[in-house]
């Protein structure tokens, strides 16, 4: 059974960790150029300041397994009460942690959070085109494709491409 929690600086420890075998490439794909390759201690700990403490419209939140150990996190920002919609991001599973359904169960957790609690009708986010296996969990929690975008982040000068994707509560 998992858990979610809002995000806690004691997190940033395994945030760091998770990241630590990686590419600049895939990190930065991660972070959509929004945070500095290596990640440090002290990109989390403003990123933390940012999101938890001053940004009124998003959350961290840490994914947690039967035990209470992290295993995942993502953002909710941009949440827009007019427009009932929110925004996922940052979203990631420990690598130790894969392939045991714990992707699926965090955004199906978020996506529940999302419309239940904060009352949203929609929420997006993006996803590379490189990363079909993230698309495929966001597909098979109820997200589609609304739109293909080409030049989704220009990094070094290479183009990567990406998929908009929204899930709807129709509750």
């Amino acid at each position: 059974m998992m858990r979610l929690r809002p995000y806690k600086p004691s997190d940033a420890k395994k945030l760091l960790a998770w990241w630590s075998d990686v590419s600049e490439d895939i990190f930065v794909m991660w972070s959509n150029g929004k945070f500095e390759y290596p990640l440090t201690m002290e990109q989390l700990d403003s990123y933390f300041q940012t999101w938890c403490l001053e940004e009124e419209n998003g959350w961290l939140m840490t994914a947690l397994d039967e035990s209470g150990t992290p295993v995942g996190h993502f953002i909710m920002r941009l949440a827009d009460y007019q427009k009932e919609s929110i925004r996922f991001g940052f979203i990631i599973v420990d690598p130790n942690a894969r392939g045991k359904g714990y992707g699926k169960e965090m955004i199906r957790l978020a996506l529940k959070y999302a419309f239940e609690v904060l009352g949203m009708k929609r929420a997006t986010l993006g996803v590379y085109e490189h990363n079909p296996s993230a698309k495929a969990c966001y597909e098979a929690v109820g997200f589609t494709v609304k739109e293909y975008v080409s030049d989704y982040l220009i990094y070094k000068g290479v183009t990567h491409a990406a998929y908009e994707m929204e899930a709807v509560n129709h509750g």
